[in-house]
């Protein structure tokens, strides 16, 4: 029958009986691949299953083929208000890293409509409900990184509070992620093999598929590694206090920063603000948003650059600005005056 394009009725029966929470196990048991296919990154899939336990409590038991975008709106309602926090005490909600904010509900969402599209695929469903879904998140609502990146005078002075400390681990990081552009995931497995100094780069291994599998050493930077170096007590450029064979903890970085900003009276800094910090400059210098694309290892572009890294700073628009020529002296050309 099913050769011939006709549905037996147990199967008929199945589809408008099947539940999310299978689906979603058929999901796992897949992969959790792409809608194409290929298999997704180590960290994509942790990030993935933590998402689904928050649609497995609300959707779980309904059943798939009668979900309704209007089912999307209670979610969202559910996830805002805190839903799935219910019955958490205090300290439990502290420990709690996902967000119920409405990037990561529509993140949440998507990843149940890849579930659905997977049982399409597989005959457990006729269709997609969820197909066409909007999003929630507004573009305007979204904080870049630019707007958690330090100034020079700002760096300055996080670095001094720290190394006052005498946290000159979490200092040299910091400073690094400043001089390198890189992502803190990328630096922080970094030997001091990677480091060439007859070439003056730092060899790196790209996330997100990136492409330039290097740094520059420029002054400031060498300067810092040369200062690392004296102090260093093991091959890794940035070890632990606990222990010289494994890395720094990123979320231990992360507070320490927070920590000097708040300290300081400053804007709120990231790890991912101090790769904004090196694009900035860079784009001060001179450099073209493709080269600077290059640098950071994105693999998208200049249009990434000038969308979400991009940024001049006041001081520095101002300078630019002085250069425009509104009128023409007599006797000179527009070519003379600009």
């Amino acid at each position: 029958m099913l050769a011939n394009g006709i549905e037996p009725k147990g199967v008929v029966l199945h589809r408008q009986r099947v539940a999310v929470s299978e689906l979603i196990d058929a999901y796992v048991t897949d992969g959790m691949r792409t809608r194409k296919g290929q298999i997704k990154r180590p960290a994509t899939i942790k990030g993935e299953q933590g998402c689904l336990r928050p649609l497995r409590k609300f959707f779980g038991n309904r059943q798939a083929g009668t979900l309704t975008l209007g089912d999307c709106d209670s979610y969202r309602d559910w996830r805002i208000s805190g839903g799935y926090f219910a019955g958490a005490s205090a300290d439990e909600l502290k420990l709690k890293r996902l967000r119920a904010g409405t990037r990561s509900v529509d993140l949440e969402l998507t990843i149940l409509a890849n579930v659905l599209h997977l049982a399409v695929r597989r005959g457990l469903l006729k269709s997609n409900p969820l197909a066409g879904r909007g999003r929630y998140s507004v573009a305007e609502q979204v904080r870049h990184c630019r707007e958690v990146a330090p100034t020079p005078a700002g760096l300055n002075q996080i670095e001094y509070w720290l190394r006052a400390r005498n946290e000159h681990g979490t200092a040299d990081l910091v400073c690094f992620l400043a001089y390198s552009g890189l992502r803190i995931g990328e630096a922080l497995p970094l030997d001091w093999e990677a480091v060439d100094w007859g070439q003056k780069v730092v060899r790196v291994q790209r996330q997100k598929r990136g492409i330039t599998p290097w740094v520059p050493i420029l002054p400031e930077m060498e300067k810092l590694l040369r200062a690392m170096k004296k102090r260093a007590n093991g091959h890794l450029l940035f070890p632990s206090p606990f222990d010289a064979n494994k890395q720094r903890d990123a979320a231990a970085i992360r507070h320490r920063l927070t920590a000097a900003c708040r300290a300081q009276g400053r804007g709120h800094v990231t790890p991912h603000g101090l790769r904004s910090y090196f694009v900035t400059q860079a784009r001060e210098s001179g450099l073209s948003d493709a080269e600077i694309a290059m640098l950071i290892g994105d693999r998208t572009g200049a249009a990434i650059i000038a969308h979400t890294y991009g940024d001049v700073r006041p001081d520095f628009l101002l300078k630019q600005a002085q250069r425009i020529r509104l009128t023409v002296q007599s006797g000179q050309t527009v070519e003379e005056a600009v």
